[in-house]
């Protein structure tokens, strides 16, 4: 399961910046914050790998990112700073350090 949210980050990281590409920052908007809901949820549901929920976070870091950088909003651009390194610090915990340390 756990190289199953590698997939979904990176897959999710690319859809946020192609729809930012494609779609503009309407796009970008609601992407980024349909992946916080499906992060929040997966994490809310008993037996689904944390690792999933933290990809879902990391892919609308992204999102918000680009999104807040764009608009000049830099008090989100702040929050998200900090949510992406708990994204990163929550994979690390649940996919990655498992993965390399064993």
């Amino acid at each position: 399961m756990h190289s199953s949210a590698l997939i979904l980050a990176g897959g999710a990281a690319c859809i946020v910046v192609s729809g930012l590409m494609l779609f503009g920052l309407a796009a970008v908007q609601y992407l980024a914050a349909a992946f916080g809901i499906a992060g929040a949820v997966a994490l809310a549901i008993p037996g689904v790998d944390p690792a999933l929920g933290f990809a879902a976070f990391l892919a609308s870091n992204i999102g918000w990112l680009g999104f807040s950088a764009s608009r000049r909003h830099w008090g989100l651009f702040a929050q998200q700073v900090a949510f992406l390194i708990t994204s990163l610090v929550g994979l690390w915990n649940w996919w990655l350090g498992p993965l390399v340390l064993g």
